[in-house]
Formats: structure tokens, C-alpha cells, sequence
């Protein structure tokens, strides 16, 4: 009895925590290293109509009224582009406007506005924050990662810093752009 007693012990030494493993994976308890701030996009979005190919862009859709969500996208379309520092060439902001909704210049230093045609408007509509998120578009222009828009100055600068980060990270391991 002590020879099967010393046998499932050391059996169950090795195989209890590979059933814990496989259970913890099964049940989606373990989230993995998730290292990016930003929503990753199911499914990105080529975006052939944004303005300046090979670089990596900030997009944002600007709505018919600028209330505080789109005063702090503002903000960080103007900031995130400067605080990027020895990447800055790398880096543009764009501000999708309509001929009805188009910002004031003195807002808007540093940021290009474009022109979006209908379609452009409905295939940001259709992404899973519409357009009330910035978005980052790579070199290449795929629209592939969102930052939803948030309320007050605090959360506001929190978005600034989070975007700040993956931009940073993503300057860091591109090879385009």
C-alpha cells in the first residue's frame, strides 16, 4: 500500500497542476500579456483615402457639434503628434471633416484636416466605436486600433498618455513609417 500511496503522490504531482492549466484556459480565466491600451480592431480597415501615405495616423471623424468628448480629441490630435518626439516625422494627425462640420484653425495647429466623402463616413459608422473614437492608422493605411473618446480633463489626458504609449511602442517595433 505505501509503494501505491509514494506512486499517486508523485503522479498527482505532475498532473494536477497540468489539469489546473488546461482548466484555467478553458474557462478564459487567464487574459494573457496584453500590453496595448488601445482596442484592437476585429477586423482593420483599409483606408485608402487618408492623407498622407507612410505614416503612422491619428484619425478621428469630427462630428456636427464639438462638445467635450470631441474638444479632448481634439486635444490629443494636437499633443500626441509633438509628445512623440524623435519620431515626430513619422507621426500625423488627420481630422476627417464634412463640408458642413469643418473646425476652426486655431484649434487645429499641426492637424490636417480632409474632406471625407459619404462612404468614408459610413465605413467608420460601421466600425465597432463609430465615430466617437480616435483612431491609429498604420503606414500602409489599414485603420486598425481605437481609443473610445471619455469625459473630463483627468480621463482625457489618460487617453493622451495610454495612445502616447502604444504609438510610442509601435514607432519602437515598425519598420514602416
Amino acid at each position: 500500500m505505501k509503494k501505491h500511496g509514494t506512486l499517486l503522490l508523485l503522479l498527482s504531482a505532475f498532473l494536477l497542476p497540468v489539469a489546473l492549466a488546461k482548466l484555467v484556459l478553458d474557462l478564459n480565466w487567464y487574459q494573457g500579456g496584453v500590453t496595448n491600451r488601445g482596442e484592437l480592431l476585429s477586423t482593420p480597415v483599409a483606408a485608402d483615402w487618408l492623407g498622407q501615405k507612410g505614416k503612422w495616423q491619428l484619425v478621428y471623424l469630427m462630428p456636427d457639434e464639438c462638445d467635450e468628448l470631441c474638444a479632448g480629441a481634439l486635444f490629443n490630435l494636437r499633443q500626441i503628434p509633438l509628445a512623440v518626439g524623435a519620431g515626430q516625422d513619422r507621426v500625423g494627425s488627420v481630422l476627417l471633416v464634412t463640408e458642413t462640420n469643418q473646425a476652426e484653425d486655431d484649434q487645429l495647429q499641426g492637424v490636417e484636416q480632409v474632406l471625407a466623402p459619404d462612404h468614408v463616413i459610413e465605413q467608420l459608422r460601421t466600425l465597432e466605436y463609430g465615430a466617437r473614437a480616435i483612431y491609429i492608422a498604420d503606414p500602409l493605411g489599414n485603420v486598425m486600433m481605437a481609443y473610445p473618446l471619455v469625459r473630463g480633463r483627468a480621463a482625457i489626458l489618460a487617453q493622451g498618455k495610454d495612445l502616447l504609449r502604444d504609438l510610442k511602442r509601435l514607432l519602437k517595433v515598425s519598420k514602416i513609417g
